[in-house]
Parts: C-alpha cells; structure tokens; sequence
C-alpha cells in the first residue's frame, strides 16, 4: 500500500489496492468504527459503488433477533408469519 487520503469531516479515504488485491482500512476509519485486526467486513456491491460494513457476529445478530423479537411481543400474542413481517 502506497498511500491514502484521508477528508475527516467527510469520513472519506481512498487507498491503492496492492498487487494481492489488499485494502488498507486507515487507521482513522479502523479506529472510529472499531475494528480490530482479525475481525471480518462485509463487502457489499451496489451499481459502481464498493460499501464496507463491519460485520455483524452471530452474537450480535442472535441478540438483534431476540430484542426484535421482545419488541414483537409488545404488539402483538397472534403468531406472526414471516412473509407479513418483510412483505
């Protein structure tokens, strides 16, 4: 990696991808976003756009589900069919 800019009050960087096919995260984002070495991001595609994401661990996800779950509960005792949830 050569080089990378970084705008703070944009929040944007721009960094070389390395013969291997490497990113550099800068130390910036790394540290805002708390991102640790070893930990997985997720790449999403969209148009001509590249968006990183922290990814989530299935710790969080499983906690996500069950306060969304909880929140549920709150409306409703009817069982609820998926498909009516994200239709």
């Amino acid at each position: 990696m050569d080089y990378y800019f970084f705008d703070v009050l944009k929040m944007n960087a721009e960094s070389k991808i390395d013969n291997k096919g490497r990113v550099c995260i800068p130390n910036e984002i790394r540290k805002l976003l708390n991102l640790k070495s070893g930990e997985k991001v997720l790449f999403q595609v969209q148009d001509d756009k590249i968006i990183l994401r922290k990814s989530s661990s299935m710790e969080d996800f499983i906690k996500k589900s069950e306060d969304f779950s909880e929140k549920l509960k709150g409306i409703t005792k009817e069982p609820i069919e998926f498909k009516k949830i994200f239709a």
